[in-house]
């Protein structure tokens, strides 16, 4: 991040030369994360992770994302993090807490649970991610592996005072009412000032509100 005025952002979006000019309304939803533990986390806590398979073809997570409440259910299912990818992403509610062990419910596309690993990393039983109709799609449960030090962070409301040049956001972009990007939200990744050889980078789909990341 470039600037900030309080209405408007100056933003460098990662690879590019140019800045650009993102319009922040007074319903923009402001987030920002903090560091978290393992400990931190709490039976009945919408969760968010990125999960590959370990050496015991368990999915294991890379990351783990607390939400508010007020984001229960934002992108939930357990679905590849791209098109083809090894990498998944669960978005659901924990279940079950055990040492380095989640188990997490969550409502998936199609299918029924609970979650099995077929070959070729391919997933059986409910998967895909949630339809909007909450009394459509299936429900699914899973057990996965949280190995110790795992990052694990929670998305916290922010205020404009934390906006500070040369943070790192991830925002979500739309058309304003004159045509010109608006950001609904964003994150605040990281409120320490980077130097212009730290790259930002792209975050996967389990982080709310999703965007690029641009110092």
């Amino acid at each position: 991040m470039v600037s900030f005025s309080g209405s408007t952002l100056v933003v460098r979006p990662e690879g590019e030369k140019d800045t650009m000019r993102v319009t922040v309304r007074p319903a923009t939803l402001m987030m920002e994360e903090q560091v978290k533990n393992f400990s931190d986390i709490q039976t009945c806590d919408f969760i968010g992770a990125t999960l590959v398979k370990n050496s015991l073809g368990v999915l294991s997570a890379q990351e783990v994302h607390l939400f508010p409440t007020s984001m229960h259910g934002s992108g939930e299912g357990l679905y590849p993090a791209t098109p083809n990818s090894p990498r998944m992403v669960l978005n659901g509610t924990v279940g079950q807490i055990n040492t380095a062990r989640l188990g997490v419910r969550y409502r998936g596309a199609s299918g029924e649970g609970p979650y099995l690993a077929g070959p070729n990393n391919t997933v059986q039983g409910c998967n895909g991610r949630a339809p909007i109709d909450p009394l459509s799609g299936c429900q699914g449960s899973i057990l996965i592996s949280v190995p110790p030090n795992t990052p694990v962070t929670a998305l916290v409301p922010a205020d404009k005072s934390h906006v500070k040049p040369g943070a790192v956001l991830a925002l979500s972009l739309m058309a304003g009412q004159d045509g010109r990007p608006a950001t609904p939200g964003f994150t605040i990744e990281s409120d320490t000032p980077q130097t212009p050889a730290v790259a930002a980078t792209v975050p996967v789909p389990v982080k709310a509100p999703p965007g690029k990341k641009t110092p």
